[in-house]
């Protein structure tokens, strides 16, 4: 009796041993599937991924060229500092945007109503990117053309002639002018955050369709939007939004550059 009551005993603490080392197992198993269906999703950023910082990086020095190659057909050229401070508006500008748009991306994805989930972050940016480059690029425009003429009607110098900042208080001028961009930037970011919320069952459809075929390749997915897709837009946005930066023609003379000379030397 006493043997057989050792051998139960011993066997339920077996069965129980046996069962914790499995639930141990499993636990661990889940926690794997977990971190393994987290990573297969796209990150628009990655501490640990270099990659998203190469290819940001990249994103401003082609958004930085397509300027240049603008100033280098325009008639007339502005001056190369007076140029370099309009690029430095919409460049300090895209990088907030840029900041923006991420953390918009990473908010959103987890907070689409309804019951439809879209947890692809690259997806969401490039969603974001679109509506900044096109309604953005709208209202910011209509907002801008708005304050200037709030500007002129108060008389405020520093605001009112965008583009020109000669004389000695030409680098108040700029600050001015990039901390007011900086605030329609921001207003237009507001509508937007609204309107991707309003839209966003429908948009995480169109991101799960359009995205869909990429998941599993973090790395293409990332290189088209972060580089491929803004390529194109950038030419589009910052050629658009620098007409209206810049001085408008009537005040463009001041920080003009000086055209080259036609003179010939006579022939002897």
């Amino acid at each position: 009796m006493g043997d057989d009551q050792y051998d139960d005993g011993y066997e339920a603490y077996a069965d129980d041993g046996n069962n914790a080392v499995d639930d141990a197992y499993y636990a661990i198993q889940d926690d794997y599937d977990i971190q393994e269906e987290q990573q297969e999703f796209c990150k628009v950023y990655d501490t640990d991924d270099f990659f998203t910082a190469f290819v940001q990086i990249l994103l401003a020095l082609i958004a930085l060229f397509s300027l240049f190659v603008k100033r280098q057909n325009e008639v007339p050229r502005r001056e190369f500092m007076t140029w370099w401070l309009d690029v430095s508006k919409q460049g300090i500008g895209a990088v907030y945007q840029h900041c923006l748009n991420m953390i918009t991306a990473s908010i959103i994805s987890h907070n689409v109503r309804g019951d439809y989930e879209l947890e692809d972050q690259c997806a969401w940016y490039a969603i974001n990117y679109f509506f900044d480059t096109t309604v953005g690029l709208f209202l910011s425009v209509i907002l801008l053309q708005i304050a200037l003429g709030e500007a002129k009607r108060r008389n405020i110098a520093s605001l009112m002639h965008t583009g020109v900042y000669d004389g000695a208080d030409g680098m108040k001028h700029w600050w001015h002018q990039l901390i007011f961009w900086m605030v329609i930037l921001s207003a237009c970011k507001v509508i937007l955050l609204l309107l991707l919320w309003i839209c966003s069952p429908a948009l995480a459809r169109l991101g799960n369709f359009v995205f869909g075929p990429l998941e599993g390749n973090n790395q293409l997915e990332l290189l088209f939007v972060m580089i491929i897709l803004p390529g194109v837009l950038n030419v589009f946005y910052f050629w658009i939004a620098d007409g209206y930066l810049k001085a408008d023609a009537d005040e463009a003379g001041k920080d003009e550059e000086p055209p080259k000379s036609t003179y010939k030397a006579p022939i002897v």
